[in-house]
């Protein structure tokens, strides 16, 4: 993890916001954040919250924290918890954000597990997670259109993004293939661009 802290851009008015935020502070805003996202929105809700709502970490920095979450293995949502926790306070940080986000999200499975056991199959249920997975689509769908207005892809990073979409989305080609060729291409790609710059 040290090395990705690293890899990370350090905005100046970040690193003077960091000290102030307290570990009971950050284990209770992903606590908050681990009892209300669902589905895999984990970002989007991440994004709304700690970058729109508190404004701990600015949109270039969430944004750079997204993108390498998202190539690292595991769940991008845990990853980009740790990478957002190891900004703010270290490895402290780190910790305490990924406690936060699981404690809740663990006690409340178990217990709908338990619930659903009972109930599976029944009309109701049904009709509630397909909501559930409504709204997740949704936020998710969000977060990838306010990255692509706020970031700054440039044409190569649409190029990609857009290829992407028709390997993985539509021809349904396998993830793993178009990574390992897309994302050198697009390493690449961005490193000529800043030595333009």
């Amino acid at each position: 993890m040290a090395e990705a802290e690293s890899s990370i851009p350090v905005d100046p008015d970040a690193a003077a916001i960091a000290p102030k935020i307290g570990l009971g502070r950050i284990f209770a805003a992903f606590l908050r954040l681990g009892s209300t996202s669902f589905g895999g929105g984990t970002a989007g809700w991440l994004y709304r919250d700690l970058v729109q709502r508190r404004g701990w970490i600015d949109n270039q920095a969430f944004l750079t924290m997204l993108a390498l979450s998202q190539t690292m293995p595991g769940s991008g949502g845990t990853n980009l918890t740790v990478l957002v926790g190891q900004r703010l306070r270290g490895a402290a940080g780190a910790t305490a954000a990924l406690a936060g986000l699981l404690a809740l999200p663990f006690v409340i499975v178990i217990v709908i597990a338990s619930v659903y056991a009972g109930y599976r199959g029944h009309p109701l249920i049904e009709r509630m997670l397909d909501g559930v997975a409504a709204a997740v689509i949704g936020l998710t769908l969000a977060t990838g259109l306010r990255s692509l207005t706020h970031g700054s892809l440039g044409p190569t990073g649409l190029v990609v993004a857009a290829g992407t979409i028709v390997a993985v989305g539509v021809m349904r080609w396998p993830i793993l293939p178009v990574v390992i060729v897309l994302a050198p291409l697009s390493i690449g790609a961005a490193f000529i661009e800043t030595r333009r710059r």
